[in-house]
């Protein structure tokens, strides 16, 4: 199965990139630039060459509302522009919106887009499915763009105040369970309008006291808050990917020292979770992983230590020495790979804590290099 995305490098379109890159081998992806909007050749050569097509380009927000309108509905023109030219009878999905019922700019070009697509599939032969998405949160959203939660996260954690302009009910869906429902369209029957069922309804201010909490628990008292739900969870590892590795990394342990030695509390946590330790010899490197779910947090105790970590799809390796000598810990962000190698004389000893027990039919651990 070949597979390309529109708007590869978008919020969900990243997400759904990487998820089908590390998680199903059995899909090939052919990468769809930007770019290839200002060159019909480049969108014929892909959709020659695929079996799906995942519609999820688009421009969310912008200041003059004929605009947004017009380029939303124009990248859906030159899709079916190019599926006419090639004749393509594959599959292609397209992503509106639940603001197809808003009446605004944006709901209605995703709502003519979905009609449009739909008239054409029955006349040129291609499969469709339209799919209605609700309001959608996670890792990497962009602040002040199309979410109030990433806003919410990025504002809380630099000390600017949320203000709530009208404090309603919006219905949320986790990124990593729109990707999975989308990816399960690819096997299943065509349908021109997919209702895409949202897991959260919840008030504006609801959210916004979660994160304030989680900035009081984690970013100042440095502990795991009480996650017993799964928006809860959800939303906590969307607040961290907010934050600043090297502003905030590495935290230092408040150490207790009288004759017989030294203390320090590694974690404090409202959840279960799992503690390991490792002792790693000189030069050895452990991880060059990334997890997509799981929070964990290593503590250097002792010998000294070069942490690396880097986003995917990015080139940018933010560097840190913890030392046993003063002994601090770092948490890893979602979707960064990690490393960790001893650069000191003696052992280097690391525990790690990890929010999940180890399951080793779905350990979410991608081996990448850093």
């Amino acid at each position: 199965m070949k597979l390309a995305i529109t708007g590869q490098e978008g919020f969900i379109g990243s997400h759904l990139y990487n998820t089908i890159k590390y998680k199903r081998t059995d899909i090939q992806l052919v990468d769809f630039s930007k770019d290839f909007f200002d060159n019909d050749k480049s969108i014929d050569s892909v959709l020659n060459n695929v079996d799906i097509i995942v519609h999820l380009a688009g421009v969310n927000r912008h200041n003059d509302p004929s605009f947004l309108y017009n380029q939303n509905i124009k990248l859906s023109e030159k899709i079916l522009d190019s599926i006419k030219r090639v004749r393509f009878t594959g599959h292609l999905i397209f992503a509106s919106s639940t603001q197809e019922n808003d009446d605004n700019p944006y709901g209605n070009a995703k709502k003519t887009s979905r009609n449009l697509f739909d008239v054409e599939s029955k006349k040129i032969g291609y499969n469709f499915t339209g799919l209605i998405i609700p309001n959608v949160f996670g890792p990497f959203t962009k602040p002040n763009y199309n979410s109030f939660i990433a806003t919410f996260c990025y504002n809380s954690i630099r000390d600017v105040e949320n203000k709530i302009i009208i404090d309603t009910k919006v219905s949320l869906i986790y990124i990593e369970t729109l990707v999975n429902k989308i990816i399960e369209t690819f096997t299943n029957q065509p349908k021109s309008k997919l209702e895409v069922s949202n897991e959260t309804t919840i008030t504006v201010s609801a959210v916004k006291n979660l994160i304030e909490d989680f900035k009081d628990t984690y970013l100042i008292n440095g502990a795991i808050p009480k996650l017993n739900t799964k928006f809860k969870k959800d939303l906590f590892k969307t607040f961290i990917t907010y934050i600043p590795l090297q502003s905030f990394f590495p935290k230092r342990y408040n150490l207790f020292t009288d004759e017989r030695g030294t203390f320090a509390e590694l974690v404090r946590t409202e959840v279960p979770g799992q503690v390991s330790f490792s002792i790693t010899k000189k030069n050895e490197t452990r991880g060059n992983h990334f997890h997509t779910r799981k929070i964990e947090r290593f503590s250097v105790i002792n010998g000294e230590s070069l942490i690396q970590i880097r986003k995917i799809n990015s080139d940018e390796i933010f560097e840190f020495k913890l030392s046993g000598s003063n002994p601090s810990y770092i948490d890893m962000p979602l979707w960064h790979t990690h490393n960790i190698k001893n650069i000191g004389s003696e052992p280097l000893i690391t525990v790690f804590w990890i929010n999940e027990f180890y399951d080793d039919a779905d350990p979410d651990t991608f081996y990448e290099k850093v």
